[in-house]
């Protein structure tokens, strides 16, 4: 055997404690990072924290509702109002467990997966939004954490394969298609309702469904209770992060004349400042023997200041932006201009994922109201992953079908495309050639 020296290029994935705390600060809302920061201040003595009683805005105290982050058109959203009871999934337990957690314990018990899967997988959770979906692209996710973004994408496919169904999903379309596909009815109509016929379920027309999918209506009817038994927000029925708490908006939108201006709530956040005394300590050479744990903790306390500079700079850049681009909306109460984190990430020159994170459980005061950032957005599909996860995801709806009635090219080709993945039936059928997968007339065949 002839030993050979080679040089080779590639990506390493590089997540530091500096970089995991700046993304978790621009991630927390205000009354976290108040918490956040008095446990910092505890563990590091070059840190003075004010923590004054919160007397800024005094909106209502309410508890955060997941639905507020769900990417649904209002009148989709009609097809699961006031339909069923909610799943409690934290009855049988002493303490609530939060959504995160749940899927933590269950990535604790997911085998094989190696150390830096995992790791992905717990920073995706941690990326979730309180609905349980994944608003940001994983390139862009990928060029944050300076990973490779196939790798990242399988950490993805790890993670939707968790309970509750449709978890990690980048749509409402993704959502239903990762839950209908857990079941036994992953049929071409199903799929195709999903893709092209929510508008018309939530206006009850079945009639036009019957049309829209080449089915009686009594068949377009059944295929309407299916989508309707599924369930849009898969963290419904959990704890929520922090529980009943206060919502205290980051900032204050006022008209000033014919214009708007942005006050954010300061005092909301504690102020955060080095101790002098023990700063003076740094250096001192009567102190030697701590300057080790001195120099420590000052680079901590540094980076932590760093860092909340930071997350205050990218709020004012974001609501800034923000407010330009849906003025109409504030002044005039003109309806939102359609706008995607994407496009607004592009206007700042940010990465998306830094915009999802800011808007993140993320609230504004304007006219009295408080309302979640988020809700100023549109939201828009997700860019298609790599071929290698395409063929991931086509062979997880192959071994979903029904024997009885295998999915088409082109039924499968629908399904993909719900999932981002934007394919033709050639190129599928292309992948389910290489995956050894028959034909569906084969499938059927051999069931």
């Amino acid at each position: 055997m002839a030993f050979q020296q080679r040089l080779e290029q590639a990506q390493k994935q590089i997540l530091t404690q500096a970089m995991l705390q700046s993304l978790h600060c621009l991630q927390m809302p205000s009354m976290e990072l108040r918490e956040f920061l008095q446990e910092a201040a505890l563990s590091n003595p070059l840190l003075d924290v004010e923590d004054t009683p919160y007397d800024g805005p005094q909106p209502e105290t309410l508890e955060p509702a997941p639905a507020t982050d769900i990417p649904i058109e209002r009148r989709e959203q009609l097809i699961w109002d006031g339909g069923g009871a909610e799943t409690d999934f934290t009855s049988c337990l002493s303490r609530p467990q939060t959504f995160r957690e749940y899927l933590n314990a269950q990535l604790g018990q997911t085998a094989p997966l190696d150390a830096e899967t995992l790791v992905l997988c717990r920073y995706l959770v941690g990326c979730l939004n309180s609905a349980g979906y994944l608003d940001c692209e994983v390139p862009e996710l990928a060029e944050e954490l300076n990973v490779n973004a196939q790798d990242l994408e399988q950490a993805l496919f790890v993670v939707q394969s968790l309970d509750p169904p449709g978890v990690g999903a980048r749509s409402l379309s993704e959502c239903l298609l990762l839950q209908l596909a857990q079941g036994n009815e992953f049929t071409e109509v199903n799929i195709h309702l999903i893709r092209f016929g929510l508008p018309l379920l939530a206006e009850n027309d079945y009639a036009g469904l019957a049309r829209l999918l080449s089915v009686r209506p009594a068949e377009a009817r059944r295929a309407g209770d299916v989508v309707r038994a599924l369930n849009p927000i898969p963290s419904r029925g959990f704890s929520s992060e922090r529980g009943v708490a206060m919502v205290a908006p980051e900032a204050v939108i006022r008209r000033t004349g014919g214009s708007l201006v942005i006050e954010m709530n300061e005092g909301a956040v504690p102020h955060v400042s080095l101790n002098r005394d023990y700063s003076a300590l740094v250096g001192d050479p009567n102190c030697q023997e701590a300057q080790l744990y001195l120099k420590e903790k000052m680079a901590e306390a540094k980076n932590l200041l760093n860092n909340l500079e930071n997350r205050h700079d990218t709020l004012f850049r974001l609501l800034s932006a923000l407010i330009r681009n849906q003025e109409g909306y504030f002044l005039r109460r003109e309806d939102l201009q359609p706008l995607t984190m994407g496009q607004l990430a592009e206007e700042l020159d940010v990465n998306v994922s830094t915009v999802s994170r800011a808007v993140k459980d993320k609230y504004i005061q304007f006219d009295g109201q408080v309302f979640p950032l988020r809700s100023l957005f549109s939201t828009a599909l997700p860019a298609g992953g790599s071929a290698e996860a395409a063929r991931r995801q086509l062979r997880r709806f192959v071994e979903a079908e029904s024997p009885d009635r295998p999915l088409s090219d082109e039924a499968l080709a629908q399904a993909l495309a719900g999932v981002g993945f934007a394919l033709s039936r050639r190129t599928v059928a292309k992948y389910r050639g290489e995956l050894s997968i028959p034909s569906a007339a084969q499938r059927r065949r051999k069931s």
